[in-house]
């Protein structure tokens, strides 16, 4: 892992998850607006001590995997959310998701952290495709996928039974070709 973090940006430092992070992660995970397009409706401390045993021994780019990116500010550490990344079809690809604290949206720093990830996904791990799946009401995603070069590939109409009720989700992917074109990088 450390050959892979921490990856710095202006603002942030993405890293491996601490036991120290546990307290803000439940917090945030735990705000109705963050949880509102996630798997879960509350998280417990419970939950965030299962999650941090899970995380403990795994690799980072291990296929059949998920990892979690921590997104902590450069200036004071604190935990601003986490990118999570589920590598698979034998290193060729990943999937991503990503959650927020609430507190610390609208400020650009997803599109910081997304940023980092996508440069160092298809840059240094040389992954052939990237996709997201979001729900279709999650404005914020959807405009940060976009913004970060995502194309949508797919509307699933009622695809998911999802907190009480049938949703709609948006598949979205990026290839390493895509990427590279749009920053004027060459393979």
């Amino acid at each position: 892992m450390a050959d892979f973090f921490p990856l710095l940006t202006d603002r942030l430092c993405l890293r491996a998850f601490r036991a120290e992070d546990l307290s803000a992660f439940t917090r945030y995970r735990n705000q109705p607006e963050v949880a509102r397009y996630q798997s879960w409706s509350s998280f417990t401390a419970e939950d965030a001590r299962r999650f941090w045993q899970g995380q403990q021994d795994l690799a980072f780019n291990r296929d059949d995997s998920w990892f979690q990116i921590a997104l902590a500010r450069r200036e004071d550490d604190v935990l601003l959310g986490d990118i999570a990344v589920h590598f698979f079809d034998n290193g060729q690809q990943a999937e991503l998701g990503f959650t927020l604290d609430s507190d610390h949206q609208q400020q650009g720093y997803a599109r910081e952290a997304l940023d980092c990830v996508l440069d160092l996904l298809f840059a240094r791990l040389d992954k052939h495709r990237l996709s997201a799946i979001i729900d279709t009401r999650n404005e914020a995603a959807r405009k940060l996928l976009e913004k970060s070069g995502f194309r949508r590939e797919a509307h699933y109409r009622e695809n998911i039974h999802f907190k009480g009720s049938w949703s709609d989700e948006y598949g979205y992917a990026l290839l390493q070709s895509e990427w590279r074109q749009a920053r004027g990088r060459s393979g």
